[in-house]
């Protein structure tokens, strides 16, 4: 079944067009993650169906792909025939999505790069916590071609993977999508953990962060520098948009979207302040 290309995770059904002839140079990690999970069999058991998969992919066989909770579905289109794929992968119910979300919006950096569209290269690292992983863990995977070959994946599966892999690398939202989350439900909820929203009462709260106020931190050890200042190479850039992330994070915990614009305010008179400190003025 063919559907309309799409490059955002919106929606519970996904779309992506296949079309590119090979892989960018610039891959990104995730994508490249999920291509090297796939090659990681071919080169433990010699695998020939791998090779011809991946020309496939590059050929611009692979047509429909759609992602959908669980499921990546899409049509190979040779010559004479097409075969339709399906690969399959667990999702995550609500219990465990609550207590991953619960894990990610802990830290701030993955947060933060979760809203500006890019996946962080420890997630899977961070929702180890709450017991999840995004990428497919060993046995997760499987695959269902129409085809005769028995193999798992046959050539045509692992065109499919290919083609995944290279949509990924321009949605990694597709990734939460197949583990049952969509993009926008994903960013919902994270910006709903940052901000002191209801908290799902099936979420553990052994994985919520432990708490330190600065009080506690001693100044000796937090603000050491382990080295001569000095000697650092700087090159100081204009700030663009210095409160750019934070107004993406959302309100913080227990304040209002008044209190957000304070801060981000203030935020941006201190980058200003920086900016002319590192140029010599005052």
């Amino acid at each position: 079944m063919t559907s309309t290309a799409t490059r955002r995770a919106t929606a519970p059904r996904r779309t992506a067009s296949t079309r590119r002839k090979q892989p960018a140079p610039d891959s990104t990690w995730w994508s490249r993650r999920w291509t090297r999970a796939l090659e990681s069999l071919g080169a433990t058991y010699p695998n020939p169906r791998l090779p011809r998969g991946r020309t496939l992919a590059r050929q611009g066989a692979v047509q429909g792909l759609t992602v959908r909770p669980g499921e990546v579905i899409a049509r190979v289109e040779l010559a004479k025939t097409g075969y339709d794929v399906t690969l399959r992968l667990p999702v995550f119910d609500d219990a465990e999505w609550s207590a991953g979300v619960r894990v990610l919006a802990g830290q701030l950096r993955h947060a933060a790069s979760l809203l500006e569209g890019r996946m962080p290269e420890d997630i899977d690292d961070t929702l180890g916590k709450a017991g999840l992983a995004l990428f497919p863990r060993r046995g997760e995977l499987s695959s269902h071609c129409d085809c005769r070959d028995g193999g798992d994946p046959c050539s045509h599966g692992a065109a499919v993977h290919y083609a995944f892999a290279d949509a990924l690398q321009d949605n990694p939202f597709l990734l939460p999508a197949l583990r049952g989350r969509s993009g926008e439900r994903l960013l919902a909820e994270l910006r709903a953990a940052r901000s002191g929203g209801p908290a799902d009462a099936s979420a553990d709260a052994s994985t919520a962060p432990e708490a330190v106020t600065a009080s506690e931190l001693p100044a000796s050890v937090a603000y050491f520098t382990g080295g001569d200042l000095s000697a650092v190479p700087l090159h100081p850039q204009p700030p663009a948009d210095p409160a750019r992330r934070l107004r993406r994070l959302g309100p913080p915990p227990g304040g209002s979207p008044a209190d957000a614009e304070l801060l981000a305010a203030a935020v941006e008179r201190a980058a200003a302040h920086a900016w002319r400190t590192a140029g010599g003025s005052t």
